[in-house]
């Protein structure tokens, strides 16, 4: 559903399937899909996902992550270290992260970042250095990253300039005026369901400005649903911000947006499909 609080020549468009779906950024690890996973990526399919890539945040959802992959022909994986889980690492952790990130189908470090979101975030000192110490294993790798920026954008840009990674903004929160700044790194941008609530202003005015080439859908499942319905949040949800797109820019189908983000994940994670 369109912001009509701010768009309000956009036409109504009517449910459609859209094939070929990469959601590249959820979390179907989590507990709410434990007791029908199989039937919900089987279900996804029908809905024309192709494929997921399911992000760690910690140690132990990276290694569910590089199970999962392992298991399911239509997942990837990304490994790493979400900034909130910054305060009570191991000391050998990164050497933990290069094991899975060694793993079969893991294409990604992620998601690592800087969040002063919360009121009680760990001490960004800490949070800087496991977000750098991971940079410097993506670069090792040769890994793109998956990024978690939120009410940091002006540490998150410094940090990064001081890498030669490629990667993409998950869940965005900045301003534009920062998002453009990502935009000039060459930085993708994840769009997702946030993009259809209503306030969501400078997402709009993002994803109009926003190359193509830029372009990325993800659900970051289980957590954010399409505005108007009910979690958990699954990857078909992409269809509605898909769609939603489509109407801001003008000059491409919903099912254009799908293909041309599917072909940004493939040149940037590596995913065949």
């Amino acid at each position: 559903m369109i912001n009509k609080e701010l768009e309000n020549d956009y036409p109504i468009m009517e449910e459609i399937m859209l094939k070929g779906i990469i959601d590249t950024h959820c979390h179907m690890d989590d507990p709410c899909f434990a007791d029908r996973l199989d039937q919900m990526l089987e279900e996804q399919q029908e809905a024309g996902v192709v494929a997921i890539m399911n992000s760690g945040s910690e140690l132990p959802s990276s290694l569910r992550s590089c199970e999962m992959a392992e298991k399911y022909d239509m997942v990837y994986a990304s490994v790493g270290i979400y900034p909130n889980e910054t305060a009570s690492l191991p000391e050998d952790y990164i050497e933990t992260l290069r094991g899975y990130a060694k793993r079969k189908k893991v294409v990604a470090i992620g998601e690592i970042g800087m969040d002063y979101g919360y009121e009680e975030h760990p001490d960004p000192a800490i949070q800087e250095k496991c977000f750098r110490e991971q940079l410097v294993l993506a670069e090792e790798l040769d890994l793109p990253v998956v990024i978690h920026n939120r009410e940091a954008d002006e540490d998150t840009l410094r940090i990064l300039k001081d890498y030669h990674v490629r990667g993409a903004i998950h869940r965005i929160f900045s301003p534009i005026a920062y998002a453009r700044e990502f935009i000039k790194m060459g930085i993708y941008m994840g769009f997702g369901p946030q993009i259809t609530y209503p306030g969501s202003d400078g997402l709009v005015q993002l994803a109009r400005e926003c190359p193509k080439e830029l372009i990325l859908l993800e659900t970051d499942a289980p957590f954010l649903p399409n505005y108007g319905m009910e979690m958990p949040a699954t990857p078909d949800m992409i269809a509605k911000v898909a769609e939603t797109i489509s109407e801001i820019r003008g000059d491409m189908t919903p099912q254009e947006v799908v293909d041309t983000a599917r072909e940004n994940a493939a040149r940037l994670y590596h995913i065949a499909c």
